[in-house]
């Protein structure tokens, strides 16, 4: 089950009311075999797995029969983790109903829980000339190969699962991350193209070509793809919205604002899109309409991080640094393990003054994710103009492990060395740095310009100058 939610409607939420008004009010309940299965589902879909379960237990005493509420109970167990009893369950039932798709499905999932996801294969594989939806079949045997470590049969699986259902999601990303890991992208290019070949006219097919080459990072072959799937279907929301993240990719921001706008117009406004279009107003320095969709994507879901984050940001280029620091206070709070949102706050901080609080800020995000160039440097800078010179050093050398090639990391430390003296080590870093990029060197009078003065470091430089220009 995946929790959506909006998949209910009014009648079904009605349906579920009056059944907890009826067990609060301790009320006999009078609801039919497939009301009470709704209700179930319902349960279901927003994982609360024993109110399901309870209510399997009150429907099976008005209809002691039903197979499928008793399958609903053992899919319920299953959902609770206890999976021995779920099995019990479903072998009953496979004896009482031999072959039924649902039942054999839910005991292949129950023995891979079990850790015998051979035993699911061997259960699948008998059952698969008998399935009516093949797909999910394969789908699932592609799932337990994997567990098994067998790549190349779980891959096949896939593959069968995208013939016989070519928009079929789940298998598509399965294929997508195996293809990724193994670096065998030719293969799975040449079964796309293969899709294309007998169906030139199969919008799925060119959408599918695009993820794959998007994944590659082969942006402009994918933005054709994409192309493609929209002249064969110009209602294709998803094509849309991946054709305006190939474009953003590509620094193609006008085109990329007007995809991710013809993908509201397909499917309507949801917090991803809305959160889409407002970074693509971001990039065009649109700063007001950018906050517009931002706000609207944070309205449509109060939990979808992003939007908050997107909202600080504008508030940093409007100067707004109290607004900022909400915003990415509120992102924070929903996902405090994403480096970005921290170096979004440590930067407003700063701004505001607040060195400690910026500085903790910093430190938050390179424990995230060290590799953040500006973590580094602005981080080093707080340090620095407290007089915390080793710290800044400490930095800085923290920085240039994890970016060896990062030049300006070795002229930012060349300044910082000479400030406190320690000239002889100054002087053998900028030699890597000269080494690096000798080009950078102007960084270091931007950073000190009295260095311009010093004729030591001009007789480095110059040494270097002549290997640059030979």
């Amino acid at each position: 089950m995946t929790g959506d939610f909006d998949n209910h409607s009014d009648q079904e939420k009605e349906l579920v009311q009056r059944f907890e008004n009826s067990l609060k009010s301790n009320l006999e309940i009078f609801f039919g075999e497939e009301e009470l299965e709704d209700i179930v589902r319902y349960y279901h879909d927003h994982l609360q797995y024993k109110k399901a379960f309870k209510t399997c237990e009150l429907a099976l005493q008005k209809f002691p029969f039903s197979m499928e509420i008793k399958l609903l109970m053992a899919q319920s167990l299953l959902f609770m983790d206890e999976v021995e009893e779920s099995l019990d369950m479903l072998e009953n039932l496979n004896n009482l109903s031999p072959n039924n798709e649902e039942i054999v499905l839910t005991m292949a999932n129950a023995l891979s829980l079990l850790d015998q996801s051979a035993e699911a294969i061997i259960l699948l594989n008998g059952f698969l000339p008998l399935a009516e939806d093949k797909a999910e079949v394969y789908y699932l045997l592609g799932n337990f190969y994997r567990i098994e470590k067998k790549d190349s049969e779980a891959i096949s699986c896939f593959k069968e699962a995208v013939k016989l259902k070519i928009n079929h999601e789940d298998a598509l990303f399965q294929l997508a991350m195996m293809t990724e890991e193994e670096g065998s992208f030719d293969e799975i290019l040449k079964f796309y193209q293969e899709f294309i070949d007998q169906d030139p006219y199969n919008a799925n097919a060119w959408y599918n070509l695009g993820v794959v080459y998007n994944r590659l990072g082969k942006f402009e072959a994918a933005i054709e793809a994409y192309d493609y799937a929209l002249l064969i279907d110009d209602a294709f929301a998803s094509a849309y919205f991946n054709l305006g993240n190939a474009l953003m990719n590509t620094n193609q921001y006008e085109k990329a604002l007007e995809a991710y706008q013809n993908t509201i117009n397909c499917e309507g406004s949801n917090a991803e899109n809305c959160c889409y279009l407002a970074a693509s107003y971001e990039k065009l320095d649109q700063i007001d309409m950018a906050f517009k969709y931002f706000k609207k994507s944070a309205k449509l879901d109060p939990e979808y991080d992003d939007a908050w984050f997107g909202l600080g940001m504008c508030m940093i280029k409007k100067k707004k640094y109290f607004e900022a620091i909400h915003y990415f206070k509120k992102a924070l709070k929903l996902t405090s393990e994403n480096a970005n949102y921290w170096v979004g706050l440590a930067g407003a901080e700063y701004q505001l003054g607040n060195l400690q609080a910026s500085s903790e800020a910093y430190e938050e995000a390179i424990n995230l994710e060290p590799g953040i160039i500006e973590t580094y440097i602005n981080l080093s800078l707080i340090y620095f103009d407290q007089n915390r010179f080793e710290e800044a050093e400490d930095v800085i050398k923290e920085g240039m492990e994890e970016l060896p090639e990062e030049a300006e990391l070795y002229y930012r430390l060349v300044v910082y060395l000479i400030k406190t003296g320690k000239y002889k080590e100054a002087f053998s870093i900028l030699e890597n740095a000269l080494t690096l990029d000798f080009e950078k060197h102007i960084l270091l009078f931007d950073l000190m310009p009295e260095l311009e003065q010093q004729k030591a470091i001009y007789k480095i430089i110059n040494q270097y100058r002549e290997d640059f220009k030979g």
